[in-house]
């Protein structure tokens, strides 16, 4: 009994997690729930602008470039893969343990920007992840008054 009430309570708790979540992507700082929400870790990520490209950066410490997969849709970026660290043969004994191991998932939405989403300029130097991408230029039309 006390098992299924728990397990309903982290359920509603995901939920409204979520929801928080798609409601706060509306808005022009969206905070990062992603942690609380799923059963994979998520990497951190810096996104910035500058004046000529859109930029992700994301930490991959201990991750091999085969490991990262990188895919992209119409409303976010995608950056997935795994961390494993080698498993000795001995029983091992932690007495602090912070870095994340397995499977990772990081989306990270589009702004409300024109940018080239084709052709992405992607670095991966020692455990630095690099996304960049460039703003597409502003085109304006004139229109003749009648």
């Amino acid at each position: 009994m006390r098992t299924k009430i728990f397990t309903n309570l982290v359920g509603l708790h995901r939920e409204m997690l979520k929801l928080i979540g798609e409601v706060s992507a509306l808005t022009d700082s969206p905070l990062a729930l992603e942690d609380a929400i799923d059963d994979v870790w998520h990497p951190k990520c810096d996104v910035f602008q500058t004046d000529t490209q859109w930029v992700v950066i994301a930490e991959m410490a201990g991750i091999e470039k085969e490991d990262i997969n990188i895919s992209i849709s119409p409303e976010y970026i995608r950056i997935s893969g795994t961390r494993l660290f080698p498993n000795c043969n001995s029983i091992l004994c932690y007495y602090n343990m912070e870095i994340e191991t397995g499977k990772f998932d990081r989306r990270i939405f589009f702004p409300d920007i024109s940018i080239d989403k084709e052709n992405p300029k992607i670095s991966y130097i020692n455990g630095i992840l690099r996304i960049a991408f460039n703003l597409a230029p502003v085109v304006e039309r004139i229109i003749p008054v009648q």
